[in-house]
């Protein structure tokens, strides 16, 4: 599946409605008792440069005791994971995640996750299971970071994912499970960007993580 750009931005063909509807409208239940999640693989969509709007700051307690803001990765590249033990499509696609992670985290890139709908202990038993190692912002304190990317992500769309430029600019978002090789082709894109243009979206789906 593939974007292109349309009028300076990057537009997304229509099975992204179809997502978005299906996100915001009444949540579903899974077997595994959790309510709202997105099946299948997600959706991407690339942003032009001219027409990114700016991640509001987030600072929240973190599963590990910690404390994670985003004013103190100015200059990063960030990855914003909205996820739940529960999910799964989250964990489907936490073994693609950690490995992104892990080969790009060197080039100043941070990976934060916001853990939704949860348990702190079903969460961490996930991190651990999942080798997750960098932070995710508590069940407890999620709620407020979502409100904050209302205008960036709908309420319902779990797993969902954002990344944002070194500008703190929101540079691209998934919808539903994020695939390894697309979310290494956003943050790519997003490491080495071309002034003034706009890439094309690379294909979701295709590998399993």
């Amino acid at each position: 599946m593939r974007t292109r750009v349309a009028g300076g931005r990057l537009t997304v063909v229509a099975a992204l409605s179809a997502v978005l509807l299906a996100a915001c409208g009444s949540p579903t239940t899974g077997s595994s008792g959790g309510p709202g999640y997105i099946t299948g693989e997600g959706v991407v969509e690339q942003i032009a440069v001219a027409d990114r709007e700016p991640l509001p700051r987030l600072r929240a307690a973190t599963l590990d005791g910690s404390e994670f803001d985003t004013a103190e990765h100015d200059g990063s590249v960030l990855v914003i994971n909205v996820w739940g033990s529960w999910c799964p499509p989250c964990r489907a696609e936490a073994p693609g995640l950690r490995r992104v992670w892990e080969e790009t985290r060197a080039e100043g890139v941070q990976f934060v996750g916001l853990n939704v709908r949860d348990t702190d202990d079903a969460a961490i038993a996930f991190e651990r299971r999942y080798r997750l190692t960098y932070p995710s912002i508590t069940t407890e304190q999620s709620g407020e970071a979502l409100l904050a990317l209302r205008a960036m992500l709908p309420p319902n769309a779990i797993p969902s994912t954002l990344v944002v430029d070194r500008d703190g600019d929101v540079a691209a978002r998934v919808i539903g499970q994020a695939t390894y090789r697309t979310l290494r082709a956003l943050v790519d894109d997003v490491l080495e960007p071309t002034p003034g243009s706009s890439k094309e979206a690379p294909d979701v789906g295709g590998d399993a993580g």
